[in-house]
C-alpha cells in the first residue's frame, strides 16, 4: 500500500487491514482507553480513524492518523506524537485501519469508501436494511466487501466475502438526512435476508 497508485486497488484489503475497538474518552483502567481483545497493536503502531459509529469518538473524526500507546494485550489508548493523548469526545466504538507505511493519502481514500452500518433485518421503512452516516456514493450493483459484523445473522456473508449494493437511498433535506441499502449475492439479484440487528462495516471496492 505504499506504492504509487495502490489507492486504487481497494480489493486487495481484507478484514485483518483492520480493527474495531471500543473506546471510552472518559477513561477507564486508563483515560482515553480503546479496549479489544487480543488486538496485537504495540508501542508505536499508525493507525487511521476510516470510521466510528458516534462522531467524537476519535477526536479528529475519519482521516485522523493516530499513534499507538499499548497498555495491553487487549488496552491501547490514541496518541499524536506519541505521548500526546487523543481523548474523544464521546464513548463508542471505532474502525481502525492499521497504518504501518500507509501514506495519508491512502488511508484517505479509503476511509471514503467505509460504509458503517446499522443492520435492521426486521425493516425498518426497507426489510434487511443497512442504514449508514456514509453511503460512499454507492450504486446499484457495486460490490463491497464485509470487513466486520458484531453477530453472525447482521451480514448473510462471511468477512472478506463480497456482496453487491441494492437499492440505496441517499437524500439529504434540511431536517433530515437518510441513507440506507440492502444487499444482493449477484448485481440485480434477490436481497440477502439477515437475522439480526447489528453493525457492520463494508468497504466499497467498485
Amino acid at each position: 500500500m505504499v506504492d504509487s497508485g495502490m489507492a486504487t486497488r481497494f480489493d486487495e484489503l481484507v478484514a485483518a487491514d483492520f480493527i474495531v475497538a471500543l473506546g471510552d474518552y472518559t477513561g477507564g483502567a486508563a483515560e482515553a482507553l480503546f479496549t479489544l481483545t487480543s488486538h496485537g497493536l504495540v508501542d508505536g503502531d499508525i493507525l487511521y480513524c476510516v470510521g466510528q459509529w458516534i462522531n467524537g469518538v476519535v477526536l479528529g473524526g475519519v482521516g485522523t492518523r493516530a499513534i499507538v500507546n499499548e497498555l495491553s494485550s487487549s488496552t491501547f489508548q490514541l496518541t499524536t506524537d506519541g505521548t500526546t493523548l487523543l481523548t474523544g469526545t464521546a464513548d463508542g466504538s471505532a474502525i481502525f485501519l492499521k497504518g504501518n507505511g500507509v501514506p495519508q493519502r491512502v488511508a484517505e481514500a479509503i476511509a471514503a469508501r467505509i460504509m458503517v452500518g446499522g443492520n435492521d433485518f426486521t425493516g425498518g421503512t426497507v426489510e434487511d436494511m443497512n442504514f449508514t452516516s456514509n453511503i460512499g456514493g454507492a450504486v446499484d450493483g457495486d460490490t463491497i466487501k464485509l470487513l466486520y459484523k458484531s453477530a453472525a445473522g447482521v451480514a448473510n456473508v462471511a468477512a472478506d466475502a463480497s456482496a453487491f449494493v441494492k437499492a440505496p437511498v441517499s437524500t439529504v433535506t434540511a431536517t433530515a438526512v437518510a441513507q440506507y441499502f440492502q444487499t444482493a449475492a449477484t448485481a440485480g439479484g434477490a436481497v440477502l435476508d439477515t437475522t439480526a440487528d447489528g453493525t457492520n462495516v463494508w468497504l466499497k471496492t467498485s
